[in-house]
């Protein structure tokens, strides 16, 4: 079947003029030839990866596991030839990963048994958003051993940490000799609906510690930088003033795209200073199954290119965007053309685009 795909075409076509030197020359005996310098070594590398929104692995999730026969892959398995495209996946955590050893279960919280954590590595999740309202819902200890599980699996995490610093340290991947950095933050860290109180989750309001992170990365001359935000008003299609402040910033300090979270709703995207903003990807992994647009969302894959010489510049040839419909209360599938199409309305995408 083919998939209905729709391309952002982002690289640019850098002009080199060439300096011609004229020079002046008396009538004597001709000297040496010019020295003719040999062109510079570019080394190309291409980099891809796939980018989506809220993955949570409790509650109606889990029970969805459950009836398939308690395979923990299964939330994955319809996407499982895209996730192995790539050369890393990156998402959002919205659920503690604490299993039976440690469960608050008053309210709206999560945790996911350590059990059902397993695709994450299966399919690449090389790195993971934790700062989002649900990462205390099993309290500090149920931090803690979220962390323990994916430094187990060799999974990579940011925005949350012991104290505030360690929850604002950047993480870099290297790829293929491709330096990327990633930075994450919430607009809260409790599951009250309010902004952040305690030290263990990166707020976004901290816009100094935001630039401060994003200058760490240049310092590690890292080639492409990507921050993250869990913001938002839910069930909603418009960045609040919150996203839009954060994520200009981020942009405006030196980040490469932002790409968020939290509304259950794929949001609108625009392009701000020549870099892409994705307010909300929507649910990805999510059992939010009483309406059509809680089980939509949107997947990125982002496609860089790295040309090293005396100097290395990366640019994004491409983003291609794949909308997602979620089955099962767990399982997302790329969307047909159809309902692909629609998604992308709702999202704000031009009819005169879809064509």
């Amino acid at each position: 079947m083919n998939w209905f795909r729709i391309r952002i075409v982002v690289g640019a076509l850098v002009l080199c003029p060439l300096l011609f030197f004229s020079l002046s020359c008396a009538k004597t005996e001709p000297g040496p030839p010019p020295v003719t310098k040999a062109p510079e070594e570019v080394v190309e590398r291409r980099v891809n990866f796939l980018a989506v929104g809220d993955i949570m692995l409790s509650r109606g999730v889990a029970r969805s596991i459950a009836r398939s026969g308690n395979d923990p892959l299964t939330p994955f398995k319809k996407m499982a030839d895209v996730f192995r495209s790539t050369d890393f996946n990156f998402g959002n955590l919205e659920s503690p990963i604490s299993g039976n050893d440690n469960v608050f279960g008053k309210g709206l919280v999560f945790n996911a048994s350590t059990r059902d954590r397993v695709g994450l590595k299966e399919f690449n999740f090389k790195m993971l958003n934790l700062a989002n309202n649900h990462a205390m819902d099993q309290g500090l200890k149920g931090l803690r051993q979220t962390k323990k599980y994916l430094e187990e699996d060799g999974l990579s995490f940011i925005g949350t940490g012991e104290n505030l610093d360690e929850a604002w340290q950047p993480r870099v991947l290297e790829v293929k000799g491709v330096k990327i950095g990633f930075v994450g933050a919430s607009y809260a860290s409790v599951n009250d609906g309010g902004v952040a109180r305690n030290e263990y989750v990166a707020r976004m309001e901290d816009t100094a510690r935001l630039k401060t992170a994003i200058e760490q990365l240049k310092a590690q001359n890292v080639d492409f930088i990507v921050a993250t935000m869990h913001a938002g008003i839910e069930y909603t299609r418009r960045p609040n003033n919150t996203q839009t402040d954060f994520a200009r910033a981020a942009i405006d300090y030196g980040a490469d795209i932002v790409i968020g979270a939290h509304p259950h709703w794929a949001q609108v995207f625009e392009k701000y200073k020549d870099k892409y903003i994705f307010y909300s990807l929507g649910n990805f992994i999510f059992d939010q199954t009483w309406s059509r647009d809680t089980m939509e969302g949107l997947a990125l894959k982002i496609h860089l290119l790295n040309r090293k010489s005396s100097a290395s510049q990366t640019t994004v040839e491409k983003i291609e965007l794949l909308p997602v419909v979620i089955e099962n209360a767990s399982t997302p599938r790329l969307a047909n053309d159809a309902e692909a199409r629609q998604i992308l309305q709702k999202m704000g995408v031009a009819e005169k685009v879809l064509q």
